[in-house]
């Protein structure tokens, strides 16, 4: 029977804790350099040094480069890793995964130079598995008795956790540039001076110029004026009253661009406050209002010029007036949207604002409470700007249509909430679709909407969604308004949700309506009106039935094909 060989006479080896107990009884004769006895003094050193250093080193001796390392370095090795194994390893045999990335150094330091590194990613295999870490780390050469280099000892740091906080911090503010950058509506702010100190291609566009960062004071405007025409002196705007005042101000007014250009805009500037509650700035936000300005004096014109023809053109001017009407009935709705339902979001978004600049230095609990409310804020504001872009684009649809295979279309809607059909342990029964003449991107967002609010409006442990399809006959009863002469299928979406009370019916269509507060479900209020006009896009009607608690069904009748003239 063998016995493990121990070296506990030799002085240099003495101490070094649960390393140090590993090096003295470690089986030596069986690598190249030899039984401690053999070792020379240099190596002896250094090895004492190691062993004897709370900061966390490594050394590697001789051309197979022979491993040590002392107890600050062992809880880098993590469990079920390299130690104890990488004592009195070759370092090759030991560092395969990252042998690519040392070499090159370590070639470097046998050439007598030393290196080093400050937070570099050296991912290694520990805790059972490959781990990406972060590592501040110098190599340097360590002379044996001859004067050549020996051994090379390594003094290390890791940082990844430092390293991974300050990721954290640069994601943070590449992600608030970001969302400021790609608002749709103009932001700028000012310093606690008034000069400018960010705006984003918005609020650029909107100038017609591009302000010095640090230089332009108040505003970025070329000229202002109030809607009568009454010029506005940056110095008296509503940026430095709200910065001067203290409190937030709420103007519609006029820009001037430098080649003459008008824009019409509704300002909402508040001032920035600290931790303490001292002013550190303003944010301002513009909403370009002049299209729907333009729009306004458009149809006021129009229904001035129909007006004198009415005599003359009865019908003509009927039908006008109904569109006009309708037009009208959306500018006010784009209207609402723009003066009202945008300022939550945006109001949020400049609230915390404040508190993020404030807490960029580390990441903490509450700082990562900041950002999670400014992500929840932009993220619904960007959902509602995007839900009413799409509403307008179906306004005036390009009648584009093309065979759709609604059957692909439906299982690629499915594909898309597949995470949280899973999340939710829900069950979807599927009939075979037609394929029908169609627009097939409307007919994707048909069928995302539903889906995704029969998953939405669902609190039981197995939610449920059957969509069945019937083939109408040319003899059945069809809605008022769809043409008895084309073939129609009736394509249902049967939920087990919370239902709702049918006399809501009608009112679930209807843009920015929702029957629960955004508390209880999250959405805009947007997405059956949106299923609506698409269905209407396609000259078929939809309708819903339910109560409350029984489930909802959402019953979409649409052509096979659509008429031609």
């Amino acid at each position: 029977m063998t016995s493990t060989p121990t070296y506990a006479s030799f002085k240099f080896m003495e101490g070094g804790g649960e390393l140090g107990a590993l090096i003295r009884n470690y089986d030596w004769a069986s690598t190249s350099i030899g039984t401690p006895d053999q070792w020379p003094q240099s190596l002896r050193t250094a090895l004492s040094i190691v062993l004897n250093s709370r900061f966390p080193m490594f050394l590697w001796w001789g051309p197979d480069m022979i491993q040590f390392y002392n107890d600050a370095y062992r809880p880098s090795l993590g469990i079920e890793g390299k130690h104890p194994a990488a004592v009195g390893q070759k370092g090759e045999d030991c560092w395969p995964e990252i042998w690519h990335i040392i070499k090159p150094q370590i070639d470097q330091v046998w050439a007598g130079e030393s290196t080093w590194n400050e937070d570099l990613l050296v991912p290694i295999y520990r805790n059972g598995s490959i781990e990406d870490m972060y590592w501040t780390f110098s190599y340097s050469p360590v002379k044996d008795e001859e004067g050549q280099v020996g051994g090379i000892l390594v003094v290390c740091h890791e940082t990844t956790e430092k390293r991974k906080q300050g990721i954290k911090i640069e994601i943070a503010e590449a992600n608030y540039r970001q969302l400021v950058e790609s608002l749709p509506v103009a932001v700028f702010t000012i310093d606690a001076n008034g000069f400018i100190n960010l705006y984003n291609n918005a609020a650029r566009e909107l100038w017609g110029r591009e302000p010095a960062i640090g230089k332009d004071k108040w505003n970025g405007s070329y000229k202002m004026f109030l809607t009568d025409g009454t010029p506005i002196a940056h110095e008296n705007g509503p940026m430095a009253k709200a910065l001067r005042e203290n409190r937030d101000i709420n103007l519609e007014m006029l820009i001037q661009q430098p080649d003459g250009k008008m824009k019409h805009v509704i300002a909402y500037p508040e001032p920035l406050h600290d931790h303490e509650g001292y002013v550190t700035g303003a944010m301002n936000v513009m909403i370009d209002i002049t299209e729907l300005k333009e729009a306004e004096h458009a149809l006021r014109a129009s229904e001035e010029l129909l007006e004198k023809r009415v005599h003359e053109r009865t019908a003509e001017i009927k039908s006008a007036n109904f569109n006009l009407q309708r037009s009208n009935s959306e500018l006010e709705q784009f209207a609402y949207i723009t003066s009202h339902d945008l300022q939550e979001p945006l109001r949020k978004i400049r609230t915390f604002t404040e508190m993020l600049e404030s807490s960029l230095g580390s990441i903490s609990s509450k700082s990562k409470g900041y950002l999670d409310k400014i992500a929840a804020s932009s993220t619904r504001m960007r959902r509602l700007i995007k839900d009413v872009l799409h509403y307008s684009r179906l306004i005036a649809p390009e009648e584009t249509f093309t065979r759709v295979d609604l059957h692909a279309v439906i299982w690629q809607v499915v594909d898309d909430f597949e995470l949280l059909i899973r999340e939710k342990n829900a069950k979807i029964n599927i009939q075979q679709l037609p394929v029908i003449e169609a627009n097939p991107l409307q007919i994707n967002q048909l069928f995302s909407n539903l889906i995704s609010n029969a998953l939405k409006f669902n609190t039981r442990d197995e939610p449920a969604i059957n969509i069945t399809v019937t083939m109408l006959d040319m003899d059945a009863q069809l809605p008022e308004g769809l043409n008895p002469s084309l073939s129609y299928c009736l394509i249902e979406f049967k939920d087990n949700g919370i239902g709702f009370d049918q006399q809501y019916a009608e009112q679930i269509f209807t843009i920015f309506q929702r029957l629960h507060t955004k508390h209880e479900y999250a959405g805009t209020g947007i997405g059956l009106a949106l299923c609506r006009k698409i269905v209407l896009n396609h000259h078929g009607s939809i309708t819903a039935h339910s109560e409350n608690g029984e489930g909802a069904t959402f019953r979409i009748i649409l052509p096979l094909k659509q008429f031609q003239l």
